[in-house]
């Protein structure tokens, strides 16, 4: 018996060391990102891409998205959260120009998606860094990319 409450105890501290590990890793000074990594209940591997939502219709778009890239070539994975956010992961080789065009198509068409609210689309490299983002706003009907410094 006192074997046994050794190991017990012996394992607490891993345990809260690996806890706080995960809240670390979980964390990132940009709200966006974290709302990003919850959970995803729908979607899986589609093109050889990743394409998850926390919606049905999330991860429906999130399919549509990496069924337009099927050879990967800009896209490796699409997660939608809320379906107000879009996650893309691009490949490091994507060029500025072409990621612009990619973000406001992809924006656009999440905004015909989920029409009347304001929506971002989000490009992180693959290490999970956000690379740039695009925002629609539906008072005015505009896509405004930013790239991260």
């Amino acid at each position: 018996m006192v074997m046994a409450k050794r190991t017990r105890a012996a394992g607490v501290p891993a345990l809260l060391a690996t806890v706080g590990l995960l809240v670390v890793v979980g964390c990132s000074a940009d709200p966006t990102v974290n709302t990003m990594l919850g959970p995803q209940v729908y979607g899986g591997h589609y093109s050889g891409a990743t394409a998850t939502g926390d919606t049905p219709e999330g991860a429906a778009f999130a399919q549509w998205v990496v069924q337009q890239d099927p050879t990967q070539r800009y896209i490796t994975g699409a997660v939608v959260r809320n379906d107000d956010s879009l996650g893309v992961k691009v490949q490091p080789n994507v060029t500025r120009g072409d990621l612009e065009r990619l973000l406001g198509s992809l924006t656009e068409g999440m905004a015909r998606t989920f029409p009347g609210r304001p929506v971002r689309t989000i490009a992180f490299y693959q290490s999970g860094d956000k690379l740039a983002e695009a925002d629609f706003d539906p008072r005015t009907g505009r896509v405004n990319v930013g790239f991260a410094r």
